[in-house]
């Protein structure tokens, strides 16, 4: 009769574990996001619901007159080789376009750089609303 070896398997002791939930959080990388806007103009114009559909005029510009009413910036960087797209920056831009009380988004600037192994994404556009 053969004895059966006990063949648990030993868990990997605490230095292991540390340095593989470092290098988790090194290759995961580091995302930081930035936005503001500016008033424009003399009148302020009260916030849209969140609901509040904002049109998006990325390349061309409204038929309809319009007024600006803020200058809108969102700023995305990333390390490690992860890029940004203007699909990220888009809601955000959205959102202040909102609270400026804005219908529509005009005059998209984007502009990225990199600084080593961190991607920079600046999206630039106005917030205006119709006045006819």
């Amino acid at each position: 009769m053969r004895k059966s070896r006990n063949r648990s398997v030993k868990p990997p002791n605490k230095p292991v574990l540390v340095l593989l939930a470092l290098a988790g959080l090194f290759l995961g990388g580091c995302a930081t996001t930035q936005s503001t806007s500016f008033p424009v103009g003399d009148r302020i114009h009260p916030p849209k619901s969140a609901a509040a559909v904002v049109q998006f005029f990325k390349d061309s510009t409204p038929t309809r007159k319009y007024e600006p009413v803020a200058r809108l910036n969102v700023h995305l960087e990333k390390t490690f080789f992860l890029k940004s797209a203007f699909e990220e920056a888009r809601p955000q831009l959205e959102d202040l376009a909102r609270r400026a009380g804005g219908d529509a988004v005009i005059q998209v600037e984007e502009k990225r750089s990199r600084l080593n192994e961190t991607f920079i994404y600046n999206v630039t556009a106005t917030a205006v609303v119709f006045t006819d």
